[in-house]
């Protein structure tokens, strides 16, 4: 049941969700330029065609850059997915890592900015729920 942490279903260990992270991390960081883009684009959408005449090429122009941020964005989103890693929030680069420790299933927790994974929750507790993981459970599955 537990594997390395790079195919659907495994689950991470807190060294392998480490081992992944350099791809994770630079993942994670096209993601939330590319989710800020789609959310400008998005706005910059609505403001284009809120205009009592609003300019066709405006419009267009518009509507294309918002078409291609959500792509990127789910591109992106299926990249992270690949390696096992759940995306929870976009925008602030917060990831899970589906996991194990101590033989309880877990989401490892990790956050764009952060040094490394090194927190935890369980599966129903959500980020206001992170602990720390012991170093005792860093290989553990």
């Amino acid at each position: 049941m537990t594997g390395a942490g790079t195919a659907r279903g495994s689950l991470f260990t807190p060294e392998s969700a480490n081992r992944a992270l350099p791809y994770v991390r630079a993942v994670v960081e096209d993601l939330v330029e590319a989710t800020g883009r789609r959310k400008r684009a998005e706005r910059a959408r609505r403001r284009a065609r809120a205009e009592d005449a609003p300019a066709d090429d405006e419009v267009r122009r518009a509507e294309e850059d918002a078409t291609r941020a959500k792509a990127d964005c789910a591109r992106l989103h299926r990249e992270l997915e690949a390696v096992g890693v759940v995306v929870k929030d976009p925008e602030t680069g917060l990831v899970d890592f589906p996991g194990e420790i101590a033989g309880r299933r877990v989401l490892l927790c990790w956050r764009r900015g952060e040094e490394r994974v090194a927190h935890w929750h369980d599966l129903a507790t959500g980020f206001r729920g992170r602990k720390p993981i012991d170093p005792a459970d860093s290989g553990s599955a």
